[in-house]
């Protein structure tokens, strides 16, 4: 996976037509500026007929909190961060975020690793 310089413009839990995501819009060093997440923490539950929130949901946050040593996401606006993902330029394909060893010594917070141990527990 390809690791790629930014700065953080804002971060923020979001709740978009009911459904809970988080969004990490980021300025490139090398280009442009992208969202990094946008992925629902959440899942409808068909008996209830509602959303309902989730332990992978729960996990990703608690993680990317940790991860950056800080206890709302608004919080990592300003740092500098590595994104995670393959692609290059317009085509990059974010698949985590990671903060400069300088601020944190902790592992990457992939998404897809999150989503596939919560997999294994169903």
């Amino acid at each position: 996976m390809k690791k790629v310089l930014a700065r953080v413009r804002s971060a923020k839990l979001d709740m978009e037509r009911e459904i809970l995501s988080f969004w990490i819009h980021v300025d490139y060093e090398d280009f442009g500026s992208q969202g990094v997440g946008g992925i629902s923490l959440d899942t409808y539950d068909k008996q209830k007929e509602t959303r309902v929130g989730t332990a992978f949901g729960c996990e990703v946050i608690r993680r990317l909190l940790i991860a950056f040593g800080v206890n709302d996401l608004s919080e990592m606006q300003g740092r500098t961060i590595w994104v995670l993902g393959e692609g290059e330029g317009l085509g990059f394909d974010p698949k985590g975020v990671q903060p400069l060893r300088v601020d944190s010594d902790v592992d990457p917070v992939v998404f897809d690793d999150i989503l596939k141990e919560f997999k294994e527990l169903i």
